[in-house]
């Protein structure tokens, strides 16, 4: 009787042992890209409490789902048009020092890209550091009157 427990505690587990391992495998094996579109203040509370006078933002948010099997947090991405007011676009222009930039490849889904301008576009590495220090830039340009932006979590 002991023999017949025993082997039947060992087939559970082996079996217990596979569909555990067969439910691991269900999930997608490439991520889905999910974009959202936003127009609150969440990310100029968050990661831009330097600026202090804006007209409005509008941004993405973009991170990757992989059906329940990330292990770990999310990062996410934030790309959007923030429309400053005339009072703070002067004050951040006589404030850093900009440099003039080829314009980036803008990678919008949901935002409308027409709405980017044509530029001329500048960037400044001291405000970034001020206004995004914890997040990866990958691009910030101020046109004199708005500022796009591309920045993840780090």
């Amino acid at each position: 009787m002991k023999m017949r427990m025993h082997k039947l505690i060992i087939i559970l587990g082996l079996l217990s042992s596979f569909l555990f391992m067969s439910a691991c495998g269900r999930g997608r094996n490439e991520p889905e890209k999910v974009v959202t579109l936003y127009n609150n203040t969440w990310i100029m509370e968050k990661y831009m409490n330097g600026i202090q006078e804006y007209d409005h933002v509008i941004y993405e948010q973009v991170y990757f789902d992989w059906g329940g099997r990330s292990i770990g947090p999310t990062e996410y991405r934030f790309r959007g048009i923030l429309y400053l007011t005339d009072d703070e676009a002067e004050r951040i222009w006589n404030e850093y020092e900009w440099d003039k930039t080829d314009a980036p490849q803008f990678e919008f889904e949901k935002v409308g890209v027409d709405f980017v301008g044509n530029g001329p576009w500048y960037s400044s590495q001291q405000f970034n550091k001020d206004n995004y220090s914890t997040l990866n830039v990958n691009y910030a340009v101020f046109d004199g009157k708005k500022l796009v932006f591309d920045v993840n979590q780090i």
